[in-house]
Protein backbone atom coordinates (compact mmCIF):
# COMPACT_ATOMS: atom_id res chain seq x y z
CA UNK A 1 0.00 0.00 0.00
CA UNK A 2 1.76 3.24 -0.86
CA UNK A 3 1.26 6.41 0.87
CA UNK A 4 -1.34 8.24 -0.65
CA UNK A 5 -3.73 5.08 0.04
CA UNK A 6 -2.52 4.72 3.63
CA UNK A 7 -3.26 8.67 4.44
CA UNK A 8 -6.71 7.76 2.41
CA UNK A 9 -7.40 4.89 4.85
CA UNK A 10 -6.31 7.38 7.85
CA UNK A 11 -8.82 10.56 6.46
CA UNK A 12 -11.72 7.92 6.51
CA UNK A 13 -11.04 6.58 9.58
CA UNK A 14 -10.74 10.34 11.09
CA UNK A 15 -14.52 10.79 9.16
CA UNK A 16 -15.77 7.98 10.89
CA UNK A 17 -14.77 8.78 14.44
CA UNK A 18 -16.11 12.40 13.68
CA UNK A 19 -19.74 10.97 12.33
CA UNK A 20 -19.41 9.14 15.99
CA UNK A 21 -18.56 12.19 17.70
CA UNK A 22 -21.87 13.96 16.47
CA UNK A 23 -24.41 11.07 16.45
CA UNK A 24 -23.01 10.77 20.30
CA UNK A 25 -25.07 13.71 21.54
CA UNK A 26 -28.15 11.93 20.55
CA UNK A 27 -27.14 8.50 21.72
CA UNK A 28 -26.28 10.24 25.26
CA UNK A 29 -29.81 11.82 25.68
CA UNK A 30 -32.01 8.94 24.15
CA UNK A 31 -30.31 7.02 26.72
CA UNK A 32 -30.79 9.56 29.92
CA UNK A 33 -34.56 9.66 28.86
CA UNK A 34 -35.12 5.71 28.72
CA UNK A 35 -32.24 3.46 30.22
CA UNK A 36 -34.30 0.48 30.07
CA UNK A 37 -34.85 0.90 26.51
CA UNK A 38 -31.57 2.26 25.26
CA UNK A 39 -28.07 0.90 24.99
CA UNK A 40 -25.50 2.70 26.78
CA UNK A 41 -23.72 5.21 24.74
CA UNK A 42 -19.93 3.96 25.94
CA UNK A 43 -18.93 7.45 25.25
CA UNK A 44 -15.90 7.13 27.29
CA UNK A 45 -14.68 4.20 25.18
CA UNK A 46 -14.88 7.23 21.91
CA UNK A 47 -13.31 9.52 23.43
CA UNK A 48 -10.27 7.57 24.65
CA UNK A 49 -10.53 5.98 21.62
CA UNK A 50 -9.25 9.29 19.95
CA UNK A 51 -7.57 10.85 22.03
CA UNK A 52 -4.86 7.82 21.57
CA UNK A 53 -5.33 7.97 18.10
CA UNK A 54 -2.07 8.13 16.62
CA UNK A 55 -0.78 8.86 13.13
CA UNK A 56 1.60 6.91 11.53
CA UNK A 57 4.87 9.85 11.35
CA UNK A 58 5.64 8.16 8.21
CA UNK A 59 2.34 9.09 6.29
CA UNK A 60 1.29 12.05 8.35
CA UNK A 61 1.43 15.48 7.04
CA UNK A 62 -0.06 18.72 7.46
CA UNK A 63 -3.59 18.01 6.33
CA UNK A 64 -4.06 14.59 7.86
CA UNK A 65 -2.20 16.50 11.68
CA UNK A 66 -4.89 19.42 10.79
CA UNK A 67 -8.31 16.75 10.84
CA UNK A 68 -6.57 14.96 13.95
CA UNK A 69 -6.37 18.14 15.67
CA UNK A 70 -9.65 19.32 14.99
CA UNK A 71 -11.55 15.96 16.04
CA UNK A 72 -9.78 16.30 19.31
CA UNK A 73 -10.80 19.49 20.18
CA UNK A 74 -14.38 18.60 18.88
CA UNK A 75 -14.31 16.09 21.58
CA UNK A 76 -12.87 17.93 24.15
CA UNK A 77 -15.61 20.53 24.18
CA UNK A 78 -18.25 17.38 23.64
CA UNK A 79 -17.04 15.78 26.57
CA UNK A 80 -17.46 18.79 28.56
CA UNK A 81 -21.24 19.25 27.09
CA UNK A 82 -21.89 15.42 27.72
CA UNK A 83 -20.82 15.51 31.32
CA UNK A 84 -23.10 18.24 31.97
CA UNK A 85 -26.04 16.38 30.27
CA UNK A 86 -25.11 13.08 32.86
CA UNK A 87 -24.58 15.79 35.70
CA UNK A 88 -28.13 17.10 34.81
CA UNK A 89 -30.05 13.65 34.32
CA UNK A 90 -28.18 12.06 37.84
CA UNK A 91 -29.65 15.37 39.73
CA UNK A 92 -32.75 14.86 37.85
CA UNK A 93 -33.06 11.09 38.80
CA UNK A 94 -31.82 11.86 42.78
CA UNK A 95 -34.33 14.02 43.05
CA UNK A 96 -37.51 12.40 41.58
CA UNK A 97 -35.94 9.61 43.90
CA UNK A 98 -36.10 11.94 46.69
CA UNK A 99 -39.82 12.78 46.09
CA UNK A 100 -40.80 9.33 45.95
CA UNK A 101 -39.45 8.22 49.07
CA UNK A 102 -40.42 11.28 51.02
CA UNK A 103 -43.75 10.45 49.44
CA UNK A 104 -43.54 7.23 50.79
CA UNK A 105 -42.51 7.97 54.42
CA UNK A 106 -45.62 10.41 54.49
CA UNK A 107 -48.19 7.52 53.55
CA UNK A 108 -50.03 5.35 55.94
CA UNK A 109 -50.05 1.76 55.51
CA UNK A 110 -47.07 -0.61 54.71
CA UNK A 111 -44.34 2.20 53.95
CA UNK A 112 -42.16 -0.57 51.86
CA UNK A 113 -45.19 -0.96 49.27
CA UNK A 114 -43.77 1.13 46.18
CA UNK A 115 -46.38 1.35 43.71
CA UNK A 116 -43.73 1.64 40.57
CA UNK A 117 -41.25 -0.34 42.18
CA UNK A 118 -41.49 -4.13 43.00
CA UNK A 119 -37.59 -4.71 42.75
CA UNK A 120 -37.59 -1.98 46.11
CA UNK A 121 -40.50 -4.24 47.61
CA UNK A 122 -38.04 -7.59 47.15
CA UNK A 123 -34.72 -5.69 48.28
CA UNK A 124 -36.04 -4.15 51.60
CA UNK A 125 -37.84 -7.07 52.45
CA UNK A 126 -34.24 -8.74 51.44
CA UNK A 127 -32.08 -6.60 53.58
CA UNK A 128 -34.69 -7.51 56.35
CA UNK A 129 -33.92 -11.22 55.88
CA UNK A 130 -30.29 -10.53 55.40
CA UNK A 131 -30.13 -8.24 58.62
CA UNK A 132 -32.27 -11.01 60.63
CA UNK A 133 -29.84 -14.02 59.48
CA UNK A 134 -26.82 -11.82 60.74
CA UNK A 135 -28.27 -11.17 64.00
CA UNK A 136 -28.95 -15.40 64.27
CA UNK A 137 -25.66 -16.11 63.37
CA UNK A 138 -24.53 -13.52 66.16
CA UNK A 139 -26.77 -15.64 68.86
CA UNK A 140 -29.15 -12.54 69.33
CA UNK A 141 -32.59 -13.14 69.39
CA UNK A 142 -34.51 -10.20 70.05
CA UNK A 143 -34.99 -7.86 67.20
CA UNK A 144 -33.58 -4.53 67.64
CA UNK A 145 -36.27 -2.89 65.38
CA UNK A 146 -39.58 -3.95 64.24
CA UNK A 147 -39.92 -4.38 60.42
CA UNK A 148 -41.65 -1.16 59.70
CA UNK A 149 -39.07 1.30 61.78
CA UNK A 150 -36.18 -0.82 59.69
CA UNK A 151 -37.68 -0.01 56.75
CA UNK A 152 -37.86 3.73 57.31
CA UNK A 153 -34.96 3.74 58.14
CA UNK A 154 -33.32 2.18 55.46
CA UNK A 155 -35.56 3.91 52.89
CA UNK A 156 -34.53 7.08 54.43
CA UNK A 157 -30.81 6.49 54.78
CA UNK A 158 -30.46 5.11 51.13
CA UNK A 159 -32.49 8.61 49.75
CA UNK A 160 -30.09 10.61 51.95
CA UNK A 161 -27.15 9.02 50.14
CA UNK A 162 -28.09 8.55 46.91
CA UNK A 163 -28.98 12.28 46.80
CA UNK A 164 -25.28 12.66 47.98
CA UNK A 165 -23.78 10.02 45.30
CA UNK A 166 -20.97 11.34 43.49
CA UNK A 167 -20.48 9.61 40.06
CA UNK A 168 -17.81 6.31 40.86
CA UNK A 169 -20.05 5.49 43.64
CA UNK A 170 -22.19 2.98 44.72
CA UNK A 171 -24.93 2.32 48.03
CA UNK A 172 -23.34 -0.74 49.82
CA UNK A 173 -25.27 -2.69 52.90
CA UNK A 174 -22.79 -3.58 55.89
CA UNK A 175 -23.73 -5.36 58.95
CA UNK A 176 -23.10 -2.86 62.22
CA UNK A 177 -21.61 -5.22 64.90
CA UNK A 178 -22.06 -2.76 67.69
CA UNK A 179 -25.15 -1.36 66.76
CA UNK A 180 -26.63 -4.92 65.76
CA UNK A 181 -27.98 -3.69 62.56
CA UNK A 182 -27.72 -3.28 58.81
CA UNK A 183 -26.61 -0.06 57.90
CA UNK A 184 -26.26 1.75 54.33
CA UNK A 185 -23.17 3.61 53.06
CA UNK A 186 -21.19 4.85 50.02
CA UNK A 187 -18.47 3.71 48.77
CA UNK A 188 -16.30 3.69 45.96
CA UNK A 189 -17.19 1.40 42.96
CA UNK A 190 -14.60 -1.70 43.67
CA UNK A 191 -13.20 -0.13 46.33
Amino acid sequence: MDIRQRRKEVENQLAVLLKQVEGMDNKIRMYLADRQNNPHPRHEELVEKIQRFRIDPAISNKYLETLLDNLQWKVYYHTHAWKQLWRNAEAKRREARKKEFAGQNGQKGNPAKDPHDDRSIYSVDRLWEVQKQKLEGLGEHAEPEVKDDFVRRIKQSYGQLASEKQEGEEIYMTFDQDEKRCVLEKRKRGG
